[in-house]
């Protein structure tokens, strides 16, 4: 499974790729996280709750399927306080559980899967 993650909209109307991912090229336990995630954000676009609305809210378009099969789009609008351990958060995060700063240190933002 391809999951591709776009940043959306902004005052430019950009598009820009920041994540990407083939779960066939992970190990196993990297993989089961990005799916568990996947299927989190699927849970969340049935259930048709709205998103929040506004132009300049962060915007992400992630694209889920098979490069020759079947994509599955959804769109994921605002930020969420709650939602650290969110399923867009650990997609921008990368597949690899972030480890856990050493005692005493402050915790460094982790790199970008795309290196942007």
């Amino acid at each position: 499974m391809r999951v591709k993650i776009e940043s959306t909209g902004g005052f430019a109307g950009d598009q820009v790729m920041v994540a990407l991912y083939d779960t066939g090229e992970l190990p196993k336990e990297e993989a089961d996280r990005l799916r568990e995630a996947v299927a989190a954000l699927a849970a969340a676009d049935e259930s048709g709750e709205p998103g929040e609305i506004g132009a300049d809210l962060p915007a992400y378009r992630v694209t889920v399927g098979e490069l020759d099969g079947d994509q599955r789009v959804f769109e994921v609008v605002g930020t969420h306080p709650d939602a650290v351990d969110g399923p867009l958060t650990v997609l921008l995060r990368g597949p690899a559980e972030p480890a856990e700063p050493p005692e005493g240190k402050p915790a460094s933002k982790p790199p970008s899967p795309s290196g942007l």
